[in-house]
């Protein structure tokens, strides 16, 4: 059961500028699914997370002080991938959408750039989806 964590104690103070919004997932919990809406980005600070296709296929894995879930953010969709909790399970800073849109505004050369390579992640991704489909259907 994921739970919110008000009281977490930062590692690196330099790494958030507050406490709050910490959530912790269990091992193999699931942080949200392929079509879910989305509302909001995370960054890892302890465990791991499994980037999971919507055909089932493990597509990357995240550790500590990296962000995931913000594709779906930056292009304003659904998400087009699920993620689960890694095996030793999940604590991550909530980024709110807000949070994330105000500081790509900042630097517009920054948001071009996150956008097109968010469009090309979600390309990339669809095309695995397809060829796994292929796989299966094949054997």
């Amino acid at each position: 059961m994921c739970i919110r964590d008000r009281n977490y104690l930062e590692a690196d103070p330099n790494l958030m500028k507050s406490k709050k919004d910490i959530n912790i997932w269990d091992p193999n919990e699931i942080v949200y699914k392929a079509g879910d809406k989305s509302i909001s980005a995370y960054l890892v600070l302890d465990g791991s997370a499994e980037i999971i296709s919507a055909d089932g296929v493990k597509l990357n894995s995240f550790g500590p002080n990296e962000l995931f879930g913000e594709a779906s953010l930056v292009l304003k969709s659904d998400r087009t991938v699920s993620v689960v909790a890694g095996p030793s399970g999940l604590s991550a800073k909530v980024i709110s959408s807000a949070n994330l849109r105000k500081r790509l505004q900042k630097v517009v050369f920054l948001s071009a750039l996150v956008r097109k390579l968010e469009t090309r992640l979600i390309a990339a991704n669809q095309k695995i989806d397809t060829l796994s489909q292929k796989t299966k259907k094949s054997k």
